[in-house]
C-alpha cells in the first residue's frame, strides 16, 4: 500500500492506473502515455478515458479531492492542475501545438473547464478559473473576484500567447487572435475577437485548418472561396447553453455522477451555438 501511494504521485506507466488507492478511480480505456506524468494527491478523484486517448509530453495533476478529468479520443498535450470538486472535460480530436510552450490549465475553487471537439490550440496558452488571490471592496469588504468556470465549444481557433480567464464562454466556430486576454466574456459563434482586453473584431467569420506555409499562387487562388457551410453554426433544436451544463455540474455532488452526465452530452454540430 505504501508503494501504491508513492506511485500515485508519479505514474508514468498506465498499468498503475488500475491500482489507485484512497478511493481514486481510473475508468474507461487505457490511455497511451508518452513522456507524461500523472499525479493524484487527493482522494475520490476519477480519470476517465475514451478509446484511443494519447497523452503526450504532459503533466496531469489532481491536487485535491472529488474531481473528474474526462478525456475523449485524440492526442492530448497540456499541463493540467485540478483542485477540489472540479471537472476538466476535453472533447474529440483537438489539436494542441507540439512546438513551444504547452497549454497551461489550472482549475480551482470547485469550478470547471469544458473544451469541445476539433479545436486548434496554438502554443503558450493559459486557461484558468481563478485569479487566484482574493480582492475585496474597500467599503463593503465583499469579495469581488469569485472564481468562474470556462467553456470552449467546438471548432475554435485560439492563437499563440493567449490567456483565457474565469467566466469566459466561447461558442463554436469562433477565433481568438494572438496575444489576446479574454476574461469573463461571452463570445458568440462565428466571431473573431482579439486584443488585451479582448474585444470583437469581426462578426460572421469562420476558419478552416489548412496550413498555408508552403502554398504557391495557384493554391492560394484556388482557396479564395470556401466551397461549403460546414463551419457555420446556427441556432436549432440541438443547442445547449453553457449555463445549463454549469448548473448541472454544480448541482451534482460526486465525480461519478458528473461523469454519467457528461457521457450524455449531445454531439450535434450546433450544440454549442450562440448568436
Amino acid at each position: 500500500m505504501k508503494l501504491l501511494k508513492k506511485l500515485k504521485n508519479n505514474i508514468r506507466n498506465p498499468i498503475f492506473l488500475k491500482f489507485l488507492p484512497d478511493g481514486n478511480q481510473f475508468l474507461g480505456h487505457m490511455p497511451k502515455l508518452k513522456k507524461t506524468k500523472i499525479s493524484i494527491k487527493g482522494s475520490n478523484n476519477i480519470l476517465f478515458c475514451e478509446e484511443n486517448v494519447i497523452i503526450e509530453n504532459s503533466s496531469v495533476v489532481f491536487n485535491a479531492n472529488n474531481s473528474l478529468i474526462y478525456l475523449c479520443s485524440g492526442k492530448h498535450r497540456y499541463d493540467i492542475s485540478i483542485y477540489n470538486n472540479s471537472v476538466f472535460y476535453v472533447g474529440k480530436n483537438n489539436y494542441f501545438n507540439p512546438f513551444g510552450s504547452k497549454v497551461k490549465i489550472i482549475i480551482s475553487e470547485g469550478k470547471n473547464i469544458l473544451i469541445g471537439n476539433n479545436n486548434l490550440f496554438s502554443f503558450n496558452i493559459f486557461i484558468r478559473t481563478a485569479d487566484p488571490h482574493l480582492i475585496y471592496d474597500v467599503t463593503s469588504h465583499k469579495r469581488l473576484n469569485l472564481s468562474k468556470s470556462v467553456y470552449i465549444g467546438d471548432h475554435i481557433w485560439i492563437g499563440q500567447d493567449t490567456t483565457i480567464l474565469k467566466g469566459t464562454q466561447i461558442y463554436s466556430g469562433s477565433i481568438i487572435g494572438t496575444k489576446s486576454l479574454v476574461t469573463n466574456k461571452i463570445i458568440p459563434s462565428n466571431e473573431t475577437w482579439g486584443g488585451n482586453p479582448a474585444k470583437i473584431l469581426k462578426r460572421n467569420t469562420f476558419w478552416e485548418g489548412s496550413c498555408v506555409h508552403s502554398w504557391n499562387e495557384e493554391l492560394t487562388e484556388k482557396r479564395i472561396i470556401y466551397p461549403s457551410d460546414q463551419y457555420i453554426y446556427n441556432i436549432d433544436g440541438s443547442n445547449i447553453l453553457y449555463e445549463e451544463i454549469e448548473y448541472k455540474l454544480q448541482s451534482l455532488l460526486y465525480a461519478n455522477d458528473k461523469l454519467l452526465y457528461l457521457q450524455n452530452i449531445r454531439q450535434d454540430k450546433n450544440r454549442f451555438c450562440k448568436k
